[in-house]
């Protein structure tokens, strides 16, 4: 173990039992089964489908009718405007591994190799949220033979192996029984939270910083997917358990919090 490296022992030294259990249940809220057997049956939200669409991308006033309105003057935008989220994605193209990794380490990791600070922002520079890439379809360029995931170390910019599942066997559980209308991407990235890193330092507050660190890892992740001309789409069907032991992670430990896929849109 080199000096970029931790072991989780040393963490739990000061980890707070009440706070990782409560932490662990109230997270648990939000599992539920999604696969290709129960998809018809599987329900999230209690809002008809048909009355969805009127409550798309709605502002609302915290005091309506009290405060007045003042208009901000329209500027030149700054940066170019977000790609739609990819869907139907197809593999007709090969994809090289080095894109892929190229995509890795602009998103997740500084230029400075001495630097405590990574492209995101994280609370007390912890990290607590762990990324794992997985190949979807055999249509690339220089991946590594028999190794169809890996789990991304960001400080020394290397990969580590988490095991050979069959594609198709992952790709079923990253999409939560949904490949239908997924189409085929390429490759997609896991993130996962780690329990006690995410809670040793801050405690219940950690676990609010840490949806937020997630949330700023796949915003990045898709500006430069962005530039090197890939579709992605964040995706939160799936379940948990399932993915979980696609990627020989032991749930006790770490969870997926959101998988985002990666290749080429089909319009």
């Amino acid at each position: 173990m080199d000096k970029n490296q931790l072991s989780l022992l040393e963490v739990t030294h000061y980890s707070d039992a009440e706070v990782l259990d409560n932490v662990k249940m109230f997270h648990s809220r939000g599992l539920f089964t999604s696969l290709t057997e129960t998809a018809e049956r599987t329900y999230v939200s209690a809002v008809p489908p048909e009355s969805l669409k009127r409550f798309e991308n709605k502002e609302i006033l915290l005091q309506p009718g009290l405060s007045r309105l003042l208009k901000v003057n329209e500027r030149d935008r700054i940066f170019t405007e977000r790609k739609p989220s990819g869907i139907h994605f197809i593999d007709e193209r090969k994809i090289s591994f080095d894109d892929v990794t190229r995509l890795l380490i602009n998103a997740f990791s500084s230029g400075d190799p001495d630097s405590v600070r990574r492209p995101y922002p994280s609370g007390g520079a912890q990290y607590p949220v762990e990324v794992f890439m997985c190949r979807l379809t055999e249509n690339t360029d220089g991946w590594p033979a028999d190794i169809n995931a890996f789990h991304y170390l960001p400080v020394s910019r290397s990969l580590e192996s988490a095991g050979a599942p069959a594609l198709n066997d992952l790709y079923r559980a990253l999409a939560g029984g949904d490949q239908e209308r997924l189409g085929r991407p390429h490759f997609a990235l896991v993130y996962f939270i780690v329990f006690e890193k995410a809670l040793f330092k801050y405690r219940y507050r950690g676990y609010r910083m840490a949806m937020m660190e997630a949330g700023s890892m796949y915003q990045n992740a898709g500006m430069v997917a962005d530039r090197l001309g890939l579709s992605n789409r964040v995706w939160a069907a799936f379940t948990d358990t399932y993915v979980s032991k696609m990627l020989n992670v032991d749930m006790r430990t770490a969870a997926p919090l959101i998988v985002q896929f990666f290749g080429d849109y089909n319009p």
